[in-house]
């Protein structure tokens, strides 16, 4: 007998409405992401291994600029990235430390969940 093997599609995370941040509880693998910054002047992009949305002032793994009205897409393709408690994305006005944002921002993401 020959083992089957199935491939699945990672899950998509996309709630098609302006956030100020995007949160995915839980062990996940992350394959990429993509944020669009509708506001009109330059903002970042702060990413965190949370469960829960961190305080402002808390320091991200890493933080990104985003242009006015632009966007920026990661890619941890082709194995993905495993975030151990789960995946926090969110606009700030600094990049060192949270200071959340409007609502501004659209959100994808592509992940896995993990058991």
């Amino acid at each position: 007998m020959s083992a089957i093997e199935i491939f699945t599609v990672p899950r998509n995370y996309r709630p098609q409405k302006l956030l100020a941040s995007i949160v995915k509880a839980g062990p996940v693998v992350v394959y990429g992401f993509t944020v669009y910054n509708t506001k009109a002047s330059a903002q970042y992009l702060n990413v965190f291994e949370a469960d829960a949305l961190p305080g402002d002032g808390s320091v991200p793994i890493f933080s990104w600029p985003l242009a006015a009205n632009n966007g920026v897409g990661f890619s941890y393709m082709p194995n993905g990235c495993r975030f151990g408690a789960g995946l926090v994305l969110c606009n700030s006005s600094t990049d060192s430390a949270k200071t959340i944002g409007s609502a501004d921002c659209l959100f994808d993401v592509q992940y896995d969940e993990l058991d």
